[in-house]
This record gives C-alpha cells, structure tokens and sequence, in this order.
C-alpha cells in the first residue's frame, strides 16, 4: 500500500501538478489532473492505475509505465523568527 492506491484521480486539486517519469528513457513530464482526465474514462480510477497505463510521450519510447511523484507547489519555507 502506498499513497498511489490510496488517491484517487478526483482526490487531487486542480492547482496539484503531478511529474511522470518514464521507467525505461527516465523521460520527466509533468501532468495536470485535467490532463489526465482527458486520458482516462472516468474520475474513480486510483492513481496507482493511472501509472501503470500511462504511456510514455517520447517518440521513439512509448514504453507504457511510469513513476508518478506529486509537485509541491506551496510555501514550504520554515518559519523565520528570532527570539531577542
């Protein structure tokens, strides 16, 4: 079990962006989930499916199967403060 077959393709915002890479060219794209709509048939397919399915973009590759990773996109900087 892992986060993968925890998400569902619904559970992501529209602000979340999600990296691909390809396991074979080690090819790196990044996909929205409106992107990924368009590709699947419907919104309860686990992501952990969606990266068994998806196929490579390259020309030349084509390799179905690849590793999803999710794109932080917030503020993640530590709070910065002193104490006098």
């Amino acid at each position: 079990m892992s986060w993968l077959t925890d998400m569902t393709l619904r559970d992501l915002d529209e602000g979340q962006m999600l990296e691909a890479t390809c396991i074979r060219c080690l090819h790196v794209w990044i996909l929205s989930p409106t992107q990924l709509l368009l590709r699947v048939s419907h919104r309860d397919i686990h992501l952990d499916e969606v990266a068994e399915n998806l196929a490579c973009p390259r020309s030349g590759c084509r390799h179905v199967g690849v590793r999803l990773a999710l794109v932080r996109t917030d503020d993640t900087t530590g709070f910065v403060g002193g104490m006098p």
